[in-house]
């Protein structure tokens, strides 16, 4: 690790890290640091992406021991520019760390890239499905070091296309098919992000300067045939068209001062954002009218102030945010106003109890008041105490336990003030002015046992108190908004098994990851049920091996099902499984050729159940609908030097 400029903090606890370089780290034949980290034993990435606040840019992973500022995308995008030729070594702890910023997370993963060399970084790949669509992608990026300095940066363009088919059937009550309907569904996705960031090591700390731009646009349109099953020659169709473009630019300042016992951070977060949505919908594309328009803009502001030591820590957040949107519908215009103020101080300590006992501690009061340009709702505001422990057992040099109890309350989104319009469904939802936001406490307890290179198990139990669970329901007016609907409970699983086969198969590794999700709410409607959108079962197998210039790898994962409740509808959707098949070619040195098909097999069942007036009621009609999605073949090359 010479060539990789260290960390500004000191290891002030004295926590170690597995440390994978080398061989070791060539063992997850992977093209980029994304792919590297989700192949780790033992290790889950965690993201706070699309929150508001320092925290929405967060996620457990360092880059040479500094946060990855990034939110206009996500830290996942940002790790699968970085070429995993430009990695030196991954710090993986699994228990403790010595990282302020990070001391939410148990599990952490310090990137050691080189910094003290030139290098450079580029990706050319085409992607093409079953139905003739073509993708593409191309990338470039760099790392120049300069004196103090480091500056690196990519640009990325990317343009995907998607397309699926259904075939549906409607039935009345009693099981008599009324319709039958064909739906084709394609969306093209093109991106062009730029970053930059410099980095400059002093001797007192470090200073970090990032600078984000991100241009989307994004096209959807489905088309929809009908057809009654006593005459094929009735036929009716109906059309509809999204265009939705989005800029987004960003900018942070990260300065640390590190000294003999003390160190200090201070952090400040600029971004702002434009987005125009627009929607048709008629009997054809030349026959289209809009029937949903909405011009939004967002800019948010965030300053952070951190003291810490080895043992505590002490810091206020404080960030203002800011939308206005302007809502066409083809009988009415809205116009919605949302500012939020928010200040959250904190300390947080950390004892060692024992060599074999820690104990970390945190509390943080969230003072938020939200404000809208309604005149009949007044300033939503709350004062919440975010308490968190932590108690860590290293049981054996195999063996550790992590005990988590936490109280957190979710973020409101800005979205669910606003109409919005789901066209693939038909569902026009209105804004609500008097959502609170929804909190849980959380009881967890973590298992991490390892033998070696052999095999790595980790199983995590945990248990959550909801107050003020979000649901669809009916406002005074008859329309669906989603509402704060009582208390809810959430239990799950998450566990994963790593294991090394080379005793039986060269260089081969099986992974095996599986979650379990059960919760419990008093339907007002219908008595007790899930909440919207469990997921009670997903598991996933993945078989990789490596030869000297060949890798490849085949995953098999379980598609999502669960429910919704509207008010007036249950909404089912099944998937099936998906497999995926990767391959990875050292062409020479200093190119790699991957080939990637995914998903070989998928296709969703959707069932929407109608009521009578409500849920409460019988079921008026039932449709089905099955969806294909055709597999895609993906073709990159990559190169570094």
């Amino acid at each position: 690790m010479d060539n990789a400029k260290p960390s500004v903090y000191a290891n002030m606890d004295n926590a170690k890290p597995s440390v994978y370089a080398g061989s070791s780290l060539q063992q997850f034949a992977a093209q980029d640091a994304l792919a590297a980290i989700e192949r780790l034993p033992s290790f889950t990435l965690i993201e706070q992406s699309g929150e508001r606040g320092l925290g929405g840019s967060s996620a457990n992973i360092l880059l040479n021991g500094m946060e990855i500022r990034v939110k206009s995308g996500s830290v996942s995008e940002y790790l699968k520019q970085l070429p995993v030729d430009q990695i030196v070594a991954l710090e993986v702890y699994l228990s403790h760390h010595p990282f302020p910023s990070l001391k939410q997370y148990n599990q952490v993963v310090n990137i050691i890239r080189d910094e003290k060399t030139n290098a450079y970084n580029w990706q050319l790949g085409s992607a093409i499905n079953a139905s003739a669509s073509t993708g593409i992608i191309a990338m470039a990026g760099f790392v120049l070091p300069k004196g103090q300095w480091t500056h690196s940066g990519h640009i990325q363009v990317q343009d995907e296309p998607y397309k699926s088919t259904s075939q549906g059937q409607l039935f009345a009550p009693d099981n008599t098919l009324e319709e039958k309907s064909e739906e084709t569904f394609k969306e093209q996705s093109e991106r062009i992000t730029l970053s930059l960031t410099s980095h400059k090591t002093i001797q007192d700390g470090a200073l970090t300067l990032n600078v984000q731009a991100v241009k989307d646009n994004l096209q959807s349109q489905y088309e929809w045939l009908y057809r009654t099953p006593t005459s094929s020659s009735n036929v009716e169709s109906a059309f509809s068209q999204e265009r939705d473009k989005t800029d987004t630019s960003e900018m942070s300042i990260d300065r640390q001062w590190q000294g003999q016992r003390w160190s200090t951070q201070l952090t400040g977060y600029y971004s702002k954002q434009k987005n125009e949505l627009h929607m048709l919908d008629g009997l054809s594309a030349q026959l289209s009218i809009p029937s949903f328009t909405q011009y939004k803009r967002t800019d948010e502001r965030v300053i952070r102030l951190m003291v810490n030591d080895a043992v505590s820590e002490y810091g206020l957040e404080a960030s203002i945010n800011r939308v206005n949107a302007n809502t066409l519908l083809p009988e009415e215009q809205l116009h919605s106003t949302i500012k939020e103020l928010s200040f959250e101080p904190f300390a947080a300590f950390t004892w060692s109890l024992s060599p074999k006992w820690r104990l970390y501690s945190k509390l943080a009061a969230e003072q938020a008041t939200l404000s809208t340009n309604s005149s009949k709702s007044e300033d939503i505001q709350h004062l919440i105490a975010k308490p968190l422990v932590r108690l860590n057992y290293d049981a054996t040099k195999h063996i550790q336990l992590t005990t988590t109890l936490k109280h957190e309350v979710e973020q409101l989104d800005f979205s669910l003030f606003l109409p919005e319009l789901n066209a693939g469904f038909g569902r026009l939802q209105f804004g609500n002015l008097e959502i609170k936001p929804m909190q849980y406490t959380e009881l967890a307890l973590q298992i991490d046992i390892e033998e070696g290179e052999r095999w790595h198990f980790n199983v995590k139990p945990f248990y959550q108190w909801q107050k003020d669970v979000h649901e669809y329901q009916q406002d005074n007016r008859g329309e669906s908004i989603v509402a704060n609907a009582g208390d809810a409970a959430l239990w799950g699983l998450d566990g994963a098994v790593n294991l090394d086969l080379s005793s039986w198969i060269n260089n081969c590794q099986l992974n095996l990851d599986y979650s379990y999700r059960d919760a419990s709410y008093r339907d007002a409607l219908t008595g007790k049920r899930t909440i919207n959108g469990t997921v009670p079962h997903w598991a996933s197998v993945q078989l990789r091996q490596r030869f000297n210039r060949f890798s490849w790898s085949a995953e098999i994962s379980s598609g999502d099902s669960y429910r919704e409740y509207y008010p007036d509808e249950q909404f089912i959707e099944s998937g099936s499984l998906q497999l995926t098949i990767q391959a990875q070619l050292q062409v020479s040195q200093r190119v790699k050729l991957n080939l990637e098909a995914s998903p070989l097999t998928s296709r969703y069942e959707y069932r929407r159940l109608y009521y009578n007036a409500s849920r409460t009621g019988s079921v008026s009609a039932m449709e089905t609908i099955r969806e294909r999605v055709p597999p895609e073949f993906a073709l990159t090359l990559s190169g570094s030097w």
